[in-house]
């Protein structure tokens, strides 16, 4: 099953560009694999074709389930959607699961020159629990302000430091499906990152994102366009489903149905199917208050607002629940505002933002 939209003959009659230029962002997810293509036109991300393919009906299970394919799977699905979405960039940024990543704030001294990637180095060994030398390792210096330029003893200035890591056995894997898929050239980047720039904005107080993922929940916190907090949970809109099958007893492909077409309905005859829902999603939101409140004891600042994310969030008042139980605004990710695309399609991309915020993110870092 897959959701695709073309655009390029629409943009071919304003814009005649080469689409060697374009680039596509890549979101290979445990229940489907999404992608979007961009192509940057006077300074404008132009949004030329986006697309989605489920992966359970490859393993011979429900849409919106959960599944691990192999790698000569995955690669088949990538070309299908590929030609049924209009893919043509040879250009690509994939997405690494952040379960399959460590992303940490660490706290360094303040050297000059090259001794900084030494003593980074030296604290991640801190930090991540396997050899350095078996991990794709990245790491950046956030700007100093008050709360970043306190000393330790000696006199010596504390920098935070954001420090990620990727096995390479798992970058491989991703550099072998894409080779294999027909793409030219790719870079990779840890899906936290992409849904921050795609769901972000120039917001003026903290923020919570969650991204209600198939299999987890990806929750973080950013201020100032700076990363403070990271955190995974094993649940996901997959749950929901299992759920209500088991306790209904109706196959998945019915749970899954009930699961769009009711959400957390507030009509009475709804109250059972709400009934079994509301503990796993009270589950994720206590979670991420609790994360606000943390947020606030360490940096005596309130969040502000949430945005959720993810195509388990396409469910019937959602939002309500949110607002309930973080008591703070809340809003879907509205990811295509950050694009250039036709009129008419306004009112079916901002319904889709929550679902390809991974893959828009991907492809909006190489424009």
């Amino acid at each position: 099953m897959a959701i695709s939209t073309s655009l390029f003959s629409f943009f071919d009659k304003l814009w005649p560009w080469s689409k060697s230029q374009s680039v596509v962002g890549i979101d290979i997810g445990s229940s489907s694999i999404k992608v979007v293509q961009l192509r940057k036109e006077k300074e404008q991300a132009i949004l030329e074709t986006y697309g989605e393919l489920a992966a359970g009906p490859y393993g011979k299970m429900g849409v919106g389930q959960a599944v691990r394919l192999p790698e000569e799977t995955m690669v088949e699905m990538l070309k299908n959607l590929f030609k049924e979405s209009g893919v043509n960039a040879k250009r690509a940024v994939v997405a690494i699961p952040l379960k399959n990543s460590f992303v940490t704030s660490i706290k360094v001294p303040l050297v000059s020159g090259g001794q900084m990637a030494e003593v980074i180095k030296f604290e991640a060994r801190k930090y991540i629990p396997i050899s350095l030398e078996e991990v794709e390792m990245s790491w950046w210096v956030l700007p100093q302000n008050k709360e970043s330029s306190e000393k330790k003893a000696g006199g010596a200035q504390m920098v935070d430091v954001i420090l990620t890591a990727v096995h390479k056995e798992t970058v491989q894997k991703y550099r072998d499906m894409i080779s294999k898929s027909g793409l030219s050239s790719a870079s990779y980047e840890i899906e936290t990152f992409s849904v921050l720039r795609s769901s972000i904005f120039r917001q003026t107080v903290p923020v919570m994102v969650i991204d209600f993922g198939a299999s987890s929940t990806r929750i973080c916190i950013i201020d100032n366009g700076i990363l403070k907090i990271t955190h995974n949970i094993g649940r996901g809109s997959q749950d929901l489903t299992l759920a209500l099958s088991k306790s209904l007893g109706i196959s998945f492909e019915r749970a899954e149905e009930m699961k769009r077409e009711i959400g957390l309905s507030v009509r009475p005859e709804h109250k059972e199917i709400v009934g079994v829902m509301e503990p796993i999603l009270n589950f994720i939101f206590s979670e991420a208050h609790q994360l606000t409140l943390g947020y606030t004891r360490k940096y005596n600042e309130s969040v502000g607002t949430a945005i959720l994310t993810g195509s388990g969030f396409l469910i019937n008042n959602s939002i309500d629940m949110a607002v309930k139980s973080l008591g703070i605004e809340v809003s879907l990710a509205d990811s295509f505002a950050k694009t250039v695309y036709p009129v008419f399609l306004q009112e079916a991309l901002k319904g889709a933002g929550p679902t390809f915020s991974v893959a828009l993110g991907s492809a909006l870092r190489n424009l």
